[in-house]
């Protein structure tokens, strides 16, 4: 057992320590009743023969084969409910530690793989290492099984027990030299499993750019290509899985020849009865079943250490551990309210400050270089410059999406170690240029999980200039959007995103390029009615925002000029347009874009 596999078996072992070893009391009963059974078997047929010892006959016998059998029922009856306790605890942990890390996890850490893909492991790869657990519960039982019924038929006829038991460990012997072999075809399997998954994802996703391109016929082949790959690699798995099976069984067979051929001299000498042979059969058949399954233990073994290495591949860059890391996990308890974002004392934003940020994307030469900002209370910043000058880069360094390679950034005088758990609400919200809805009522998508009343969601709603929008809706607020909001056109999917993150009431307002996919009009209501909720009481928001419009631009307190990664410049518009080369392109191409309609117009 590889150090990494014990350690983490050891860990979830050591979560509910008590249900793992009731567990293991359980079915080591379970497994060592047919001891009971077989030696009832061997008096039953010694009865049959008039061998029995005093006191047994056929009937008594047959009482207390039924008397085992409806004990094993009990018993399995009473450890199935265990076992799938225990089961279902096990999973949980796992996949919420998963899922802890994919949401709160310190840093950046985007998904390796398409989210379809990652589904894969929490369902496959997490079930394989709670079978695994499983596996484990029942070994104890099958090892006490295993030496009693040897002892037992070593005291039966010692040359006969000894004749069975070569061919017997060659099930074990099987078991280990074909592990290398399930391991590296239970890999192979998982893989292509993963790259159909997220194929299917991704194929659902991009419809309508395969419809327009028409590109159906090359999606159905790539499809294709990719179960063909999934099935072979099933197969072989499957395949030597059920080698492994039949060589168990048929080693059991020339185990019962062996016995069959022993067994005639010994019987016509009388050292050796019908129920010495139905003994012997009874615990063998036993044995073999469960030898298998030691053999299958050590395939188990080595699959499982796969699974943890695709987990962990998941949660790549969590703290060694993390995995397998003791949380509570609620199954039949009610879980403790969710408790709200608040500020637990701290001050509003007063000054954020940013020195020297720098990323670069690997392997090329984009990203963002020394980048240095200020952005006081109630401030306006606008982020500008050309497509990839680097202005969502700086967004997401800024805010922990992606890690920052150097610099600093400072929150009222306070240093900001983990941009990611530190740029969320209240302090901050965010809007990015594609927004993400989920296929759930557009009030859903709105709260994300906070309760807030619908007052408060109108009003929101408000603010993004949605709310003519969810009046025409038939159900309002509880109209559903769709997978991706799919039945939301792309202007109220982006206002709908500014909602959600307008009634979180945070404290920096991030939007990367919100005019995107709105038009001029409702851009400029959208700021207008931003600016125009607060009073003498209630101070206007402070906003980052990326945007080439001229609404956003001109209501700027300062003007971030980015240029291949670099600020060339940095001020009020009216500045900017003398001084900096750059904005003014930057401007007079938005002055030419927004007349090209009118232009359009005019012409026809």
């Amino acid at each position: 057992m590889t150090t990494k596999t014990w350690h983490y078996t050891k860990k979830l072992v050591g979560y509910r320590p008590g249900l793992f070893v009731l567990n293991c009391l359980i079915w080591a009963a379970f497994h060592n009743l047919p001891l009971v059974e077989g030696m009832l078997s061997k008096v039953f047929f010694d009865a049959l023969s008039g061998q029995a010892s005093v006191g047994f006959n056929v009937w008594t016998v047959m009482a207390a084969m039924a008397v085992a059998a409806l004990m094993r029922v009990f018993v399995f009856r009473f450890g199935i409910v265990a076992f799938f306790r225990n089961w279902f605890i096990l999973l949980g942990l796992l996949r919420r530690n998963m899922m802890n890390w994919s949401m709160l996890g310190r840093g950046s850490h985007p998904l390796a793989e398409s989210g379809s893909a990652s589904v894969a492991r929490f369902r496959d790869d997490a079930f394989d290492v709670a079978d695994y657990l499983e596996a484990g519960m029942d070994v104890s039982g099958v090892i006490i099984f295993a030496v009693a019924a040897l002892v037992i038929m070593f005291l039966t006829n010692a040359w006969m027990t000894v004749a069975v038991a070569v061919p017997m460990l060659a099930i074990v012997i099987v078991g280990d030299r074909m592990s290398q072999r399930l391991r590296a075809f239970r890999r192979e399997a998982r893989q292509a499993g993963s790259e159909v998954t997220g194929f299917i994802g991704e194929m659902f996703a991009a419809v309508q750019a395969v419809k327009v391109t028409c590109a159906e016929s090359s999606v159905v082949k790539q499809f294709r290509e990719l179960n063909e790959k999934r099935r072979l690699a099933s197969l072989k798995d499957v395949l030597c899985g059920e080698i492994m099976h039949t060589i168990n069984r048929n080693i059991v067979s020339v185990c019962i020849s062996i016995i069959l051929l022993m067994a005639g001299q010994s019987m016509r000498a009388g050292t050796f009865t019908v129920g010495d042979f139905a003994l012997f059969v009874t615990y063998l058949t036993q044995l073999a079943d469960l030898l298998g399954y030691f053999g299958n233990m050590i395939a188990r073994h080595k699959r499982v250490a796969v699974s943890y290495g695709r987990l962990n591949g998941f949660m790549d860059g969590a703290p060694d551990g993390s995995l397998v890391e003791h949380h509570p996990i609620y199954i039949r308890e009610q879980p403790p309210a969710v408790r709200p974002p608040s500020r637990d004392g701290e001050l509003p934003l007063e000054r954020l400050q940013v020195r020297g940020l720098s990323f670069r994307y690997p392997g090329s030469e984009r990203g963002i270089e020394g980048i240095d900002m200020d952005i006081v209370s109630s401030s306006f910043t606008v982020v500008t410059g050309r497509i990839g000058s680097g202005k969502s880069t700086l967004l997401k360094v800024l805010l922990g999406i992606l890690p920052r390679d150097a610099g600093e950034v400072v929150w009222n005088g306070k240093a900001v170690e983990d941009a990611s758990s530190h740029f969320q609400p209240p302090r901050s919200a965010y809007t990015p240029q594609v927004p993400m809805l989920v296929s759930e009522s557009l009030r859903a998508n709105i709260l994300m999980g906070l309760g807030e009343e619908d007052e408060v969601i109108r009003h929101a709603a408000h603010l993004a200039v949605l709310d003519d929008d969810i009046v025409a809706m038939e159900k309002g607020l509880d109209t559903k959007v769709g997978p991706r909001g799919v039945r939301l056109s792309g202007g109220q999917i982006q206002r709908a995103a500014a909602a959600r993150m307008f009634v979180r009431d945070a404290d920096l307002l991030v939007f990367d390029d919100l005019s995107s996919r709105l038009d001029v009009k409702t851009e400029r209501q959208l700021w207008s009615r931003l600016f125009s909720t607060h009073d003498s009481s209630n101070q206007p928001p402070t906003c980052l925002v990326v945007s080439h419009r001229h609404a956003a631009l001109e209501r700027a307190d300062n003007i971030i000029v980015l240029k291949d990664g670099h600020v060339v410049a940095q001020g009020i518009l009216d500045d900017l347009l003398l001084s900096c080369a750059e904005m003014r392109a930057l401007w007079e191409a938005e002055d030419q874009d927004a007349s090209e309609p009118q232009a359009l117009k005019a012409v026809s």
